[in-house]
């Protein structure tokens, strides 16, 4: 996972009812729908506060960021889920988490963050979530993307999963990498996603962009009128790019929404699927 600094969580607890007025503003959709959305189940069919949550703190590698998951569990109660971070870290955090039998832990280290269902036994995958969440953003800001243009900028864990994700609604998609290599791999892995080599002819020529790269984009490039899903971070779009285009993004609140509700639905007994 892209690590988070100390300053891009320090005040999402504050800002969580911004966030999901910020999705129903620009997408139609609370943080709820957006989650459920994200995976394919309707919002009625699923009972988040019959779900009880731990958020275990992980030490190793850079260690540790502040309110990490203070923020963490603050998203799953936005959701109504019960939650809670434990007082110890680590194997010993997840045994503390454990002994309170929750149904969901979530925990993060510099290259994973899930969050693993107890009863079902499966997890939710941040890379997965974060890009479904954002593609689901980006379908309820452009009503729908059926035979529409969109470009993915960023080859990565997120940019390569919002190709197929893409795709699968509909969408036609060009995917865009200063790493060609990795813009051609993710291009074989999906089928009909082209390659566009000049990154900034790719943002010029387009209006639906999901920016999954940590890179500055230059609001030279960006189209009047444009839509960008942006997970990337850091978050780098200046005052220029927000008033040429509708930018949608959080640091954390609509991946963690995601992994929460599909986690959740892995032992939901009533999973119907979503009409598209």
């Amino acid at each position: 996972m892209t690590r988070l600094t100390d300053d891009d969580v320090k005040n999402i607890s504050n800002t969580l009812e911004d966030v999901n007025q910020m999705l129903v503003r620009t997408a139609g959709m609370t943080t709820k729908q957006m989650a459920c959305d994200a995976v394919s189940i309707v919002p009625e069919s699923i009972d988040l506060d019959d779900y009880y949550v731990g958020v275990v703190p992980i030490t190793s590698g850079m260690g540790v960021i502040t309110r990490f998951s203070e923020s963490v569990a603050d998203i799953c109660r936005a959701l109504d889920m019960d939650a809670f971070v434990t007082s110890t870290y680590d194997v010993t955090g997840l045994a503390e988490a454990l002994s309170k039998d929750p149904d969901i832990v979530f925990l993060a280290d510099d290259y994973e963050f899930i969050a693993y269902n107890t009863r079902a036994r499966k997890y939710s995958n941040n890379s997965f979530c974060t890009a479904s969440g954002y593609v689901a953003v980006l379908n309820g800001a452009a009503k729908g993307l059926i035979g529409k243009t969109v470009l993915v900028v960023g080859a990565g864990r997120v940019g390569s999963r919002a190709a197929g994700l893409l795709l699968a609604r509909g969408a036609k998609v060009g995917i865009t990498d200063i790493d060609t290599a990795k813009a051609h791999a993710v291009a074989k892995e999906n089928p009909g996603v082209k390659v566009i080599e000049d990154v900034g002819e790719a943002i010029s020529s387009n209006d639906l962009i999901l920016n999954a790269s940590p890179a500055h984009i230059d609001s030279k490039y960006i189209r009047e009128g444009a839509i960008i899903s942006s997970p990337g971070v850091p978050h780098t779009f200046d005052g220029e790019a927000y008033a040429k285009a509708t930018i949608i993004h959080d640091p954390l609140d609509i991946g963690v929404a995601v992994m929460a509700v599909q986690s959740a639905s892995f032992s939901c007994p009533d999973k119907r699927k979503c009409r598209r």
